[in-house]
């Protein structure tokens, strides 16, 4: 009895130790892509700062142990090329705020550092993550079920959002792991638990009515079960069963999925402006505006009555071009088609989970967003060492050195100790701006004059929050200090398309009798984004203001014409003070008739 306890309790403690801390490092990195998703700088950054010293140190400790010496390899390579570009266009041009961008960035490549090294020495790498990915996934399916019968959702329009803010990056953590289950479940051939997992994901997936996640789900099946498709009647019939639904989920979301093609097609003209290095990281919202006013302005409106404020570039790919080049571009795209060829090769769930994501993030935002930056990073590192057969789940590429301890000390430890003082300064930068972005939530929405040097004192630490400039802006403006809130407001419109930083750039004009330039910041608010019928409101009260009644009533018939997207009080208001200024001023113009 004692020898075979001993026998068990040494191959725990010996032989599987660096495969148990390498899946307890995975877990926690993995864990943080279910905490809840913020605007700003939230929690999980905080946490990815230990969670990564800690990985880099776990793993070239057991490097150093088992003596391997690591080999560049082409993800490798790619990964930290396109990093540095990055960088390099962060530090040379310096027009857009963009330091959540640089923290993350930087935390991205800290991580894959980490589990390269991680991944090495460790056996069944791939397992461990594809298993732990499909856990979280179940979690994001309960925390949804959770939502739904207790109506905590995350946002008033949608049932369920899980740790996300809306269902859109939701459905991309839910297709992710039916995408995975589907995948271990014709290797493994596994029965009814299998069966009862999928529907657990599936069922809060359809409620999110995410059209590209059940695109990624649909094609990644096809892929997955192609070679149970036998004919060609088959393949029509799917072919017209996929056709029908595409056109049914047209039609429901109809205006949805037409903003999201002009929306692209914008973004395809903001490459043009400066194609081969891009507009510059943190421009896509700028670009994205000032090439909407261009096209209004050269007569093209019908197209844009669909575009809207937006949050996030909706394709990621696209996002990546307008900001980064077609130099970036191609960094990432050779990133993607190396990852997805080494994953086909050695570890085909995480191909299709790859895949899916990938899918999703053309029609959606899933890498800008913290998890899926996770989930990609960590996927990579895996990917980057792959150099067997799917049947072997080979871990990440190294070489015995025996011969050489000493050199694979020298080359680990500094790598190691770069990582855990880089995650030590990014802590302390992430831990500042999270504290900012508490003490602005506490005079958030108060505009008093009281308040402006505190808000002073936060502007280098949240100079790319919009909330934070317009709030400020407004603040400035209603203490008299015009020139000033026009300034927070122009900071503004380079990190946002919404059209009221230039409306109230016009009104601060307007307040200091500068009416040409007022003429000009209400123009281009509505060239900006010619469905808002506010900057045209605006017009036609600058003209009253300046008694040009010819312009006034032009503007005026403008507003009574206008067709809003949504009715609602404030636009039948503006409508109303329009037509009683057209029917004064007719009357006066029959006075003037009779007069003469």
């Amino acid at each position: 009895m004692k020898p075979t306890i001993l026998h068990i309790i040494n191959n725990l403690t010996v032989r599987n130790v660096p495969t148990l801390i390498a899946a307890a490092c995975i877990l926690c990195a993995l864990s943080l892509t279910v905490v809840r998703v913020e605007t700003g700088f939230c929690k999980a950054e905080s946490l990815l700062c230990i969670v990564i010293p800690i990985t880099a140190m776990a793993g070239g400790a057991m490097s150093i142990f088992k003596k391997h010496r690591f080999r560049f390899t082409a993800v490798d390579c790619i990964a930290l090329v396109w990093y540095l570009y990055a960088m390099g266009r962060f530090w040379m041009d310096g027009t857009y705020p963009a330091c959540g961008f640089a923290v993350r960035s930087t935390l991205a490549i800290l991580l894959y550092i980490a589990m390269r090294m991680l991944t090495a020495s460790g056996k069944r790498i791939g397992g461990i993550i594809v298993l732990s990915l499909i856990l979280f996934s179940l979690i994001e399916a309960l925390i949804g079920y959770s939502q739904l019968l207790s109506g905590t959702s995350r946002h008033h329009l949608y049932p369920a959002t899980g740790s996300f803010l809306n269902p859109g990056p939701y459905s991309a953590y839910l297709a992710m792991g039916l995408v995975l289950l589907l995948a271990v479940r014709k290797t493994n051939r596994s029965g009814m638990l299998s069966d009862i997992l999928l529907m657990t994901t599936a069922v809060p997936l359809a409620l999110t009515m995410s059209r590209a996640a059940f695109l990624a789900v649909a094609v990644c099946a096809l892929i997955l079960y192609r070679k149970r498709i036998g004919g060609w009647r088959q393949w029509s019939m799917i072919v017209a069963i996929a056709a029908a639904t595409g056109v049914a989920l047209y039609i429901f979301k109809s205006g949805s999925a037409d903003g999201r093609g002009i929306s692209n097609y914008i973004g395809v003209r903001c490459i043009s402006g400066n194609p081969w290095l891009g507009n510059g990281i943190g421009s896509f919202f700028h670009s994205y505006a000032e090439e909407t006013a261009l096209m209004c302005r050269n007569g093209i409106t019908d197209s844009l009555m669909k575009v809207d404020v937006i949050d996030y570039a909706f394709n990621d790919l696209l996002l990546v071009g307008v900001e980064q080049g077609l130099a970036g571009l191609s960094l990432a795209i050779a990133l993607i088609c190396v990852m997805l060829h080494r994953l086909w090769n050695g570890n085909r769930p995480l191909f299709y989970a790859s895949l899916c994501l990938l899918l999703i993030s053309i029609f959606s935002y899933p890498f800008e967003l913290l998890p899926y930056q996770i989930v990609g990073v960590i996927i990579a590192a895996y990917a980057g060492g792959i150099t067997r057969k799917p049947s072997s789940d080979a871990p990440c590429e190294t070489v015995k050195d025996k011969n050489n301890g000493w050199r694979n000390i020298l080359n680990i430890i500094p790598a190691v100790f770069i990582v855990v003082l880089t995650s030590g300064i990014l802590s302390d930068t992430v831990r500042e701006r999270r504290k900012a972005e508490r003490e602005y939530t506490m005079i958030s929405g108060i505009q008093n004059s009281a308040f402006i040097k505190d808000y002073y004192g936060l502007l280098p630490l949240l100079e790319g929050n919009k909330r934070f400039l317009f709030n400020f802006g407004v603040t400035l403006a209603k203490a008299g200090r015009y020139n000033d809130s026009n300034e927070m407001l122009r900071r503004g419109t380079l990190i946002s398309n919404d059209p009221m930083f230039l409306v109230l750039q016009g009104n601060n004009f307007r307040d200091m009798e500068a009416y040409d330039e007022a003429e000009a910041m209400y123009l281009k608010a509505w060239h900006t984004m010619p469905n808002r019928i506010y900057p045209l409101y605006q017009m036609m009260k600058l003209y009253q203001k300046e008694n040009n009644r010819k312009k006034m009533a032009e503007y005026a018939e403008k507003v009574i014409s206008f067709k809003e997207k949504v009715p609602s009080p404030a636009v039948r208001d503006m409508k109303r003070e329009a037509l009683e200024i057209i029917k004064e001023n007719k009357y006066e113009n029959n006075l003037s008739l009779i007069h003469i």
